[in-house]
């Protein structure tokens, strides 16, 4: 835990960017993550592919939430816990007993990152920490789950960021040749021989129009 709870500007924006990368993440990042495809290893359509300048961004940033995601030391680990035992009082106990319970706090909150310790405390301090008590000291699990949903949206993101730059770009497909119809379409469009396939019978009957007709004409 830090030693001053007092940050500066940009330690608090540092903070509010691991409470929620992918909010500040830049729209073109958040383009490719959403394109991602779930398979494994994953794929990436081509026109979300990042260009070498974003894949150095995106690479940086995972590096430094590993940084950040870097288990806390024993050290700030106890004065967190003793700082909050300040606040809610300790119970009346031999040197044993106390000695105990320190260490059920310390194997509970094995693990959890510095930056959650900070946000943690000021949680608690501002009664923003759904399902603890404002009037007694969270116990060892309680803290854990508290201190995990805080870190978790930072530990996705760095997955996320693994994801995309170890993913496969599909490449376009491209027709070397002209293209082929499908046969339905082709038959439509195929021209039709008017010879062999008349619209209609020129002689339905059969009458012979060679012979020469006679025609009876009225009054002869």
């Amino acid at each position: 835990m830090s030693q001053h709870l007092t940050k500066t500007g940009d330690q608090q924006s540092a903070i509010a960017a691991l409470l929620d990368p992918s909010g500040v993440a830049p729209p073109w990042l958040k383009s490719s993550l959403a394109a991602l495809t779930a398979d494994y290893p994953p794929r990436l359509p081509s026109r979300a592919a990042l260009s070498e300048e974003q894949r150095a961004i995106a690479d940086g940033m995972r590096s430094r939430l590993a940084q950040r995601l870097a288990p806390a030391s024993p050290d700030e680990l106890a004065a967190f816990v003793v700082t909050l035992q300040d606040q809610f009082g300790t119970p009346e106990m031999d040197d044993d007993a106390l000695r105990r319970r320190q260490e059920g706090y310390l194997v509970s909150l094995e693990g959890v990152p510095s930056f959650a310790l900070d946000e943690a405390y000021r949680r608690v301090m501002q009664r923003r920490a759904p399902g603890l008590s404002p009037s007694f000291m969270p116990k060892g699990p309680e803290l854990r789950e508290l201190l995990d949903s805080i870190a978790e949206p930072a530990r996705t993101f760095r997955v996320q960021l693994h994801r995309l730059l170890a993913a496969k770009v599909d490449e376009p497909t491209r027709r070397s040749g002209p293209r082929e119809l499908p046969p339905e379409v082709a038959a439509l469009l195929a021209p039709t021989d008017e010879k062999r396939r008349p619209r209609h019978r020129p002689n339905p009957a059969g009458v012979d129009h060679t012979a020469p007709y006679i025609f009876n004409v009225k009054g002869e």
